[in-house]
């Protein structure tokens, strides 16, 4: 991986019920979405400048 990175969260549940989080996450994330210089399996989907207040509160 060319970036460092951290895991934020580990959230243990089906993997339906996860898909189903990470569908929604991306969508309202959305308007934050950019893609990295440096590319990366997933780099063009899963990178954001900020997260989502609703992101913030399940992972604190």
């Amino acid at each position: 991986m060319p970036y460092e990175w951290e895991i934020l969260l580990e959230l243990p549940d089906t993997a339906a019920a996860v898909y189903d989080m990470e569908v929604q996450f991306k969508t309202e994330m959305n308007e934050y979405h950019y893609k990295p210089k440096i590319s990366f399996n997933g780099s063009t989907t899963e990178c954001y400048t900020e997260l989502t207040s609703n992101l913030l509160l399940l992972i604190k």
